[in-house]
């Protein structure tokens, strides 16, 4: 009885540590070769791993608990897995799952990383909802499979943040809602025969290039929407193939010469602003699209009454130049809070349209957790915020204390009293001397101009009468001048009649 009550206790015990040290999880064996690890930290991991029959396991799913780290390293004794979800967990900075030398799909979605790193046998990779701005796969052989990237709702700002390696025999590239602001279709010439869907619609792409010049030939989607693009320029021939084009509510004013394919079974150029002429040469090169285009009904338009199918459009002398210019106006006028009210509204609008679409992709990838999980990871994100913070802290703090020396410097210069008086008040004293020199300044400027006008104003009879004294100057000079030659005349007479009157005395 005792030996089983000494039993009984140490199972407790066990028990009880296992729990504090974060040690209790749940496998689950879904089917023949997918397993299911709940209630797993960093610190169980392992030994989960270790609970499960190695050479089975094809499908493991991590998602929806509270991991932070990831080693590679601990999943090598399962040599035969080939999907890892890792999905809704708290990763964040670089996650480095190279060294999985069979692993095809990785899911990464609904965590705070900022780098992947992944392997030559990587097909599938879904990290949506991340702070993505780097992916690096290792090379691959030219047989290997086409591969999947779904990256929405990241920071990429171009396609080559995905390194040369992840451009070759992409099929399916998603990388909607990033911070791309310029696309060179050229860097994915290593998937010239292999794309078939390109989603890069709310990003901030503002130009279109296609260097070195690449086709994609088996094109299927393309979708560009809701961009800042103001002119399809002859770069487009590289996606010329695909059967359904989507570039809706961009700034398009222009068109080049370019033939999209017969194939197309969807086009949508609304939500733009055309000039009307160039959307004119454009369907009467592609006449095949009007089927796809004027079916609809015709948008609703602002600021024009002009229609060219059913896309608004305008009778501009100079389009893309007029364009660029109102671009650079609004953007100057809101940057410097002088935007008018449509302009304001504007902005606002395509901002909560484009947190709507970020709000919604966060939910469609939602993963369900108990409320004790759900707490334990929004503690861990406050501290990974924290410790964020926390690095950044010595770098503002040094900035600040550079700000605060400056602005004692520039007071003592001002000859401002400085003791007891804080880096705010400082500033508010040196802002405010300079306005009062500026007050002064234009007083003073202000006289001077009064000076100049009292001056103009007692100028003005002076130049009056010293006009009047050249006119009667001018009047005497001409009575002169004939007086001067009518004398001459005289003169000339009286010689005649003295050789006349000589002449006769003889």
């Amino acid at each position: 009885m005792v030996l089983l009550r000494a039993s009984q206790l140490a199972i407790v015990l066990i028990c009880i540590g296992a729990f504090a040290l974060g040690e209790i999880h749940e496998v689950k064996q879904i089917t023949a070769h997918k397993y299911k690890i709940e209630k797993v930290t960093d610190s169980s991991l392992r030994q989960a791993l270790k609970s499960i029959s190695h050479t089975n396991v094809k499908e493991l799913d991590l998602s929806g608990n509270l991991l932070s780290v990831i080693n590679a390293h601990d999943f090598a004794p399962l040599t035969n897995l080939e999907q890892l979800n890792l999905s809704s967990n708290v990763f964040s900075g670089s996650v480095d799952l190279q060294p999985l030398p069979k692993v095809r799909t990785i899911d990464l979605n609904n965590n705070f990383i900022t780098d992947v790193l992944v392997g030559a046998s990587v097909e599938n990779l879904y990290a949506v909802n991340n702070n993505i701005s780097r992916v690096d796969c290792q090379e691959a052989g030219e047989s290997s499979n086409p591969k999947k990237f779904f990256l929405a709702n990241n920071k990429l700002s171009s396609l080559l943040d995905l390194s040369a390696a992840c451009r070759v025999r992409v099929e399916t590239l998603d990388a909607k809602l990033n911070e791309i602001d310029t696309l060179n279709f050229g860097d994915l010439v290593g998937s010239s025969d292999t794309l078939r869907h390109l989603s890069l619609e709310d990003n901030f792409i503002f130009d279109v290039s296609n260097y070195p010049k690449v086709e994609f030939s088996r094109l299927d989607t393309l979708d560009l929407s809701s961009n800042k693009l103001a002119q399809m320029s002859v770069a487009f021939r590289a996606v010329a193939a695909a059967k359904s084009i989507n570039l809706a509510n961009n700034k398009f004013v222009l068109i080049g010469n370019i033939t999209f394919s017969t194939s197309v079974t969807k086009f949508d150029l609304s939500g733009n602003g055309f000039q009307c002429e160039t959307l004119k040469k454009f369907f009467e090169k592609n006449k095949h699209l009007q089927s796809y285009t004027m079916v609809s009904t015709r948008e609703t338009c602002t600021g024009t009454t002009r229609h060219q199918g059913p896309y608004c459009c305008e009778d501009l002398s100079a389009p893309y130049a007029d364009r660029l210019i109102s671009l650079k106006q609004k953007e100057q006028s809101l940057y410097y809070g002088r935007g008018s009210e449509q302009n304001r509204v504007e902005c606002e609008r395509e901002n909560q349209a484009r947190q709507a679409k970020m709000k919604s992709i966060r939910n469609k990838y939602h993963v369900t957790v108990n409320e004790a999980t759900y707490r334990e990871r929004k503690k861990i994100m406050l501290n990974q915020e924290k410790a964020a913070l926390e690095q950044k802290l010595p770098l503002v703090s040094g900035r600040v204390g550079e700000i605060e020396s400056l602005v004692r410097e520039s007071a003592e210069q001002l000859n401002l009293t400085t003791e007891g008086q804080n880096p705010l008040q400082l500033m508010r004293a040196i802002v405010q001397t300079f306005e009062d020199l500026h007050a002064d300044e234009q007083t003073i400027q202000d006289q001077a101009i009064k000076d100049w006008e009292m001056h103009n104003q007692k100028d003005a009879p002076l130049s009056e009468e010293n006009a009047r004294l050249k006119k009667a100057v001018q009047g005497v000079d001409e009575t002169l001048q004939s007086t001067n030659s009518t004398l001459l005349e005289l003169s000339a007479k009286e010689q005649r009649l003295l050789k006349i009157l000589k002449m006769d005395g003889q």
